[in-house]
């Protein structure tokens, strides 16, 4: 058992193990943090609870989650906190006392009873239905700012106790690990989000399935050739309940894939195939095996689709031959590159020995800085795009 589940249990923190498998489990979902509030008043005695959040930079100097405060909890703050106030100047002078011991008790920094006779009491706890408070400060930096956890007692319930305090403290570290991985979850959810964008814009269509052909993502154009209505965005399935639907198979989108992918596993190189789509649509499918995961476990096979007949890639031929420095020889390779042809084809198209176009092929790759096939024909395709 670890030192903070031991501690936990140690200070009588009911359901204490349940509530971080629970907040484990909703890391990511709409509505964790009130959730993870709603969870913490339970377990300490409170029945209302708020983490102030405000992130530097973010234009909301009073973001904050809530559970069980009145929706209009934060405009009433807002305008309380234009004045000075006993309870905040206390928190001021001993912000380093508090901060070093994890937190701070308000009773603990000024007394009950000058805590009522105060204007924060009058402006904002009494209004608000609370005759208590207290508060552990989560984190504090430059980057993040300073996020406060507060449990409020209602009128006629007794002053929260120095165990109760123990308590708020133990839980602290927990809440602060958990809205560091919410913030790298919603920083991994923007990045995800901005490549995603980036992908819809290639003139191309790209999708990815797993080893059994299970289908991990599609760009817009792939979801058009291939008519596809569900939209597959999976790159962050475990954050946008993806698991709870039915998996899309590869054999779902088009019977000429399977065989495709299995040819690309099996040979561990690019294949392509020609194809037509039910919209009459004639495409190269190139797949191409992938390593996919951290730890290179799950092996991915990534499909590039291109029409055969692209208008504006004929276009950016020329361009391409002059931006990279390409002999003739090497831009006539371009155009049989996007249909997919294998080396074999390309030469017997061009009426050329094989080695001579795995040579000039070599050439191409070097001038392009790409590594293969595939990069080769997305580099392509992106001149095309900014040609038309």
């Amino acid at each position: 058992m670890s030192n903070k589940n031991w501690h936990a249990q140690h200070l009588a923190i009911p359901r204490f193990e349940a509530l971080i498998a629970e907040s484990l489990e909703a890391v990511g979902e709409p509505g964790m943090v009130p959730r993870l509030l709603r969870h913490l008043g339970q377990a300490l005695g409170s029945h209302k609870v708020v983490l102030f959040c405000p992130l530097p930079g973010e234009g909301d100097p009073l973001a904050a989650h809530q559970w069980g405060m009145p929706d209009d909890f934060l405009e009433r703050y807002a305008r309380l906190i234009q004045g000075q106030d006993a309870w905040s100047e206390a928190l001021e002078r001993q912000h380093e006392q508090a901060l070093a011991r994890g937190g701070s008790l308000s009773q603990q920094l000024i007394a009950t009873s000058a805590l009522k006779r105060s204007g924060f009491y009058a402006d904002y706890l009494r209004p608000l239905g609370i005759d208590a408070m207290v508060n552990s400060i989560v984190e504090a930096s430059p980057e993040v700012g300073v996020h406060v956890l507060a449990l409020y007692n209602e009128l006629g319930q007794p002053e929260f106790t120095p165990a109760q305090f123990a308590q708020l403290r133990a839980v602290t570290p927990w809440v602060r690990s958990l809205m560091r991985a919410q913030r790298r979850l919603q920083q991994a959810q923007r990045h995800t989000q901005a490549l995603e964008r980036t992908l819809d814009q290639l003139p191309l269509g790209l999708l990815h399935v797993d080893r059994q052909g299970t289908l991990r993502y599609l760009n817009n154009h792939a979801r058009t050739w291939l008519g596809v209505d569900d939209e597959g965005r999976i790159l962050l399935r475990h954050a946008t309940g993806w698991q709870a639907r039915a998996p899309m198979q590869l054999a779902d989108l088009h019977t000429a894939l399977p065989p495709l992918h299995a040819a690309s596993q099996s040979a561990r190189t690019p294949v392509s195939a020609r194809l037509h789509t039910p919209q009459g649509l004639a495409l190269v499918a190139l797949a191409t095996p992938l390593r996919g995961g951290p730890a290179a476990q799950e092996p991915i096979t990534q499909f590039v689709l291109v029409p055969e007949t692209l208008p504006q890639a004929h276009a950016a031929m020329p361009v391409c031959g002059a931006l990279y420095g390409l002999t003739p020889a090497e831009a006539a390779l371009l155009p049989l590159l996007l249909q997919g042809m294998t080396p074999r084809e390309m030469a017997d198209t061009q009426g050329v020995k094989l080695p001579t176009v795995r040579t000039q092929l070599a050439s191409l790759y070097a001038k392009t800085g790409t590594r293969g096939q595939a990069e080769l024909a997305q580099r392509v395709l992106r001149v095309a795009a900014l040609v038309a």
